[in-house]
């Protein structure tokens, strides 16, 4: 009689997980779609639309579907807005970047970089370097300028050419006759090919010796919150770990946006 009732436990457990697994399948299909039809999601989801009508029933009970009364169609409620604010509230990038970068580090292969933009400027975020060849006085808070770095780059082409030029002369006046003249239309060509490839490079623009690659960072609505780059000697840099400096940072900003809530990677 125990083993029958433990048995019955079992199935009923496992009966559960499954209609909650067919339950979040629908709730997808309607967020992704928008409005939806119970025989639509029954043809969709590959479910019987006697399942999908008891499940569609359930989720708007719930508050997680509701019913538009002109079409009888389905769509998103409230309650799964409600759930998607709470992941936006501990989706953060101080939380997401940090431990990405640090297994990059320990791995003992590049040093990484966190920043964003303001004004003319990169402010980085984080600075995370191993003991190895190279040390770039970073730490957070400092500055860089836009235009020399691989990270300044990325943020700079989410920007129409003309703010980019407005930063850069920005730059160049406040600091006087300090600051080298910019070839402007050679950044513009950089930046634009930045667009195509999703990637940024600075090669001893920045810091002496120093080969970086910049990757942006996006949150759940594809929007650039920041960059990410990679460094390491310039003399240690050949063709293979040149790529794979590019692979990485590449991986590195995928993993953070896709827990930033970007899903289009």
């Amino acid at each position: 009689m125990v083993a029958s009732d433990a048995g019955e436990s079992t199935k009923s457990r496992t009966s559960s997980s499954l209609l909650l697994t067919k339950g979040l399948r629908l709730l997808r299909q309607v967020a992704n779609q928008g409005e939806c039809g119970v025989r639509e999601l029954a043809r969709q989801t590959g479910l019987s639309s006697t399942v999908v009508h008891r499940l569609v029933t359930s989720l708007l009970d719930e508050g997680f579907l509701e019913r538009n009364d002109q079409n009888g169609r389905y769509r998103v409620g409230a309650q799964a807005f409600e759930v998607g604010r709470a992941f936006l509230k501990s989706a953060r990038i101080e939380t997401c970047a940090p431990p990405v970068m640090q297994d990059i580090v320990d791995r003992g292969e590049f040093n990484a970089f966190l920043g964003v933009m303001r004004g003319s400027m990169v402010v980085y975020l984080s600075a995370m370097q191993d003991n190895g060849p190279i040390t770039i006085r970073m730490v957070p808070g400092s500055e860089a300028p836009l235009h020399t770095t691989a990270m300044g780059k990325v943020l700079l082409a989410e920007l129409p050419d003309e703010e980019i030029l407005q930063k850069v002369e920005f730059y160049r006046r406040s600091r006087s006759e300090a600051a080298p003249a910019v070839d402007t239309v050679a950044l513009l060509r950089e930046i634009n090919e930045v667009r195509t490839t999703g990637v940024a490079c600075s090669e001893g623009e920045a810091f002496h010796g120093i080969v970086a690659v910049g990757v942006p960072i996006r949150d759940f609505s594809r929007r650039v919150v920041a960059a990410l780059s990679l460094a390491m000697p310039t003399a240690s840099l050949t063709a293979a770990n040149r790529d794979k400096l590019i692979e990485t940072a590449r991986d590195a900003g995928v993993r953070i946006s896709f827990a930033l809530g970007d899903r289009e990677n």
